[in-house]
């Protein structure tokens, strides 16, 4: 079984090039069209990496043609509020394999969108990443039923304020291969609503 911590740090480093859209409320606002094109290149590095990767979790890579997504909406991109907790503390999260692994609350995390307010379990991980693992009313649907995951750089927190852009959300490798183990989204990061941006099925 592959080892988690892992995976997570080896799935940080594809999606890279993602990171340059984190930011505060305060900074300049990016142009959709420049934001877009960029996004879409960051995509097309992924599926190369999962085409060609020695570590992909693709098996059959030969008639991989590439990941599906959501269309780019910058309209998903939200400002979450920090409520942190103490450092130190210990949350165990259930994973897809059956067994428990211990993470790091980071504090718990905001934001309205469609005039509702939502607020998420927020982790940090063994990279320093703070770690937003979430299921939708997608889940199942159109994308993995287990959920998917964001990562925040902690850097672009500002005033325990810091950027979600869901665009960015993306499935982990256990939505690809079953020999890899993944963490479950907390009962509290139930998101209450259709999260239509970032990875498909």
């Amino acid at each position: 079984m592959k080892n988690l911590k892992w995976i997570i740090g080896l799935v940080i480093l594809v999606i890279v090039g993602y990171t340059i859209f984190n930011g505060s409320e305060s900074a300049p606002k990016q142009d959709n069209a420049a934001y877009t094109q960029q996004l879409q290149k960051a995509r097309k590095e992924k599926d190369e990496f999962f085409k060609t990767g020695k570590e992909s979790p693709i098996e059959d890579k030969a008639t991989f043609k590439g990941l599906p997504y959501f269309e780019v909406d910058p309209t998903w991109k939200v400002l979450g509020k920090i409520d942190k907790v103490k450092s130190g503390q210990k949350f165990e999260i259930q994973m897809t394999g059956g067994e428990t692994e211990t993470y790091e609350p980071y504090g718990n995390i905001s934001f309205e969108k469609e005039g509702k307010k939502v607020s998420l379990k927020l982790f940090i991980n063994s990279e320093g990443m703070l770690f937003l693992p979430f299921k939708d009313l997608t889940s199942g649907k159109e994308t993995y039923g287990a959920g998917r995951y964001i990562d925040l750089d902690p850097k672009n927190e500002k005033d325990s304020q810091i950027e979600i852009d869901f665009n960015l959300a993306y499935h982990p490798f256990c939505a690809y291969n079953h020999t890899f183990t993944c963490p479950l989204p907390p009962a509290e990061n139930l998101i209450p609503m259709a999260i239509t941006a970032g990875e498909k099925l």
